[in-house]
Order: structure tokens, then C-alpha cells, then sequence
């Protein structure tokens, strides 16, 4: 994981990708942001492949080696995450109606549960979705899910709420590792960074990464539109949104 990657992209810093899908089908979403990551990157057509390491870690081959990478795919967006600061976690989420204030009292501690309790109840969707991306994307970069406690892994509640957008990676303390470590950095997954760059109605993103180097790193985001198609092969605005 040492050498530079190949690519257009600026260094120091976490590029995502996002782009529209039709709808929850997986593979669909992958080559939606192959297509999409080829125009970014610059590379040819169809040299982009997405495949998986023995842990079960996304791997994108094609651009080099020197490059951690995350993917996410919801009810009509996709986000692929390029990182060469460190391990690196993404989700994406369109928000819809969910049972937000019983969800969160399941899954997530008191204080979080409380928090989206107490939002006016318009915005409570949102705000679980908030929570629900932040705890994703931490459990992708630490290669865990949201396995081992990782809905129980705090989420950073934001200082006002509707959310501003978030481009910087801004650290916060892995809340397994030592005091002391935490203290002094020392250990290399002692913190892990966040950043949230939009929270809206029509889509949440959340990005993670670990280690000293993704402390303060920009995060590049590149909206890419779906390639104009003919009429018949459209899919309703509703279809890919819901």
C-alpha cells in the first residue's frame, strides 16, 4: 500500500464519487459507479473493476496501488469512496419514512435515542439517517461492519441541526482504544475521522477514515448525473428515488 496511485486526483484527501442507480439492485449500482469513476479518474473506459480481499474489503483494481476504497449504495444513489490517507468507510442513504424514534431507541445508545426523539417529528427521518451513516461508515473503515457494537459506537450529534455540510475530516477518539492512547495518538487506530458533506432530503453522506494522515484531509465530493439515455429506458424520477 505504499506506492502512489496513477490517477487524477489531488493528494491528501478522500475523493467520493456519487451517482443516481436505479433503485436497491446492487449490481446495477456497481457499474452505474464504475461508469461514473471512470469519468472522474480519467481512465479508459471499462479499465475499472471492482472486486473483494480475502477479509472482504472492497478493492478497486485499475488505478494503481496506494488506495483504500469504500463503497455504498442506497434506494437510488451510490458513493464510492478513494482514499490514500488510510482505511476508509462511506455511506450513503436516501432518507424515506422509517419508524425513526423506535429504531433509534433499539439500536443506538440512550443519548443518541433521545436526541432523535426529541427532534420536531418532520426532521426525526433524517436525523436517524444522520446517525445510521455516521455508524456505517465507521464500521466500513474499521473493516467491521455493524458488527462488534458498531451501532454502539457513538456518532458525532452536530452543534445545530438541520446539519451544515461537512468537507474536512474532523477527529474523534475510537472509543475502544486506551485513555492514554487516545491522549497521546499513539496507537494507529486510536482516532478516527468524520465528515459529513451533505445531509438533506434527497440524499446523506458520511465519510470515515483512520489514522494521523486523514486528521483535518479534505473530501473531495463529484456529483456525476447518469448518462443521458434514450426515453424508453429512462427510470421515473419516483423509481429511483424510492
Amino acid at each position: 500500500m505504499n506506492r502512489r496511485p496513477r490517477l487524477r486526483l489531488l493528494p491528501r484527501r478522500i475523493t467520493v464519487v456519487v451517482t443516481p442507480t436505479p433503485g436497491l439492485d446492487a449490481a446495477a449500482s456497481r457499474a452505474a459507479l464504475l461508469r461514473a469513476a471512470t469519468r472522474v479518474c480519467g481512465v479508459a473506459p471499462g479499465s475499472l473493476r471492482l472486486g473483494h480481499d480475502h477479509a472482504g474489503r472492497p478493492l478497486l483494481s485499475g488505478l494503481g496501488d496506494g488506495l483504500w476504497v469504500s463503497l455504498s449504495h442506497g434506494r437510488g444513489l451510490a458513493a464510492l469512496a478513494l482514499s490514500d490517507v488510510g482505511p476508509v468507510g462511506v455511506d450513503v442513504e436516501v432518507p424515506r419514512r422509517v419508524a425513526a424514534v423506535q429504531l433509534a431507541a433499539r439500536w443506538f445508545p440512550a443519548a443518541e435515542a433521545a436526541w432523535v426523539r426529541d427532534r420536531p417529528e418532520a426532521e426525526r427521518d433524517l436525523a436517524f439517517f444522520w446517525l445510521w451513516t455516521h455508524k456505517e461508515a465507521m464500521g466500513k473503515a474499521y473493516g467491521t461492519g455493524l458488527d462488534s457494537g458498531g451501532l454502539e459506537r457513538p456518532g458525532p450529534l452536530p452543534h445545530r441541526w438541520p446539519p451544515a455540510p461537512v468537507r474536512r475530516l474532523l477527529p474523534l477518539p475510537a472509543p475502544d482504544a486506551p485513555p492514554r492512547a487516545q491522549r497521546a495518538g499513539t496507537e494507529p487506530y486510536a482516532w478516527h475521522s468524520v465528515a459529513a458533506p451533505f445531509a438533506g432530503p434527497r440524499g446523506v453522506l458520511t465519510v470515515a477514515a483512520l489514522g494521523p494522515l486523514a486528521r483535518g484531509a479534505d473530501v473531495d465530493v463529484r456529483l456525476c448525473p447518469a448518462p443521458h439515455r434514450r426515453a424508453e429506458h429512462l427510470t421515473s424520477r419516483r423509481e429511483a428515488t424510492t
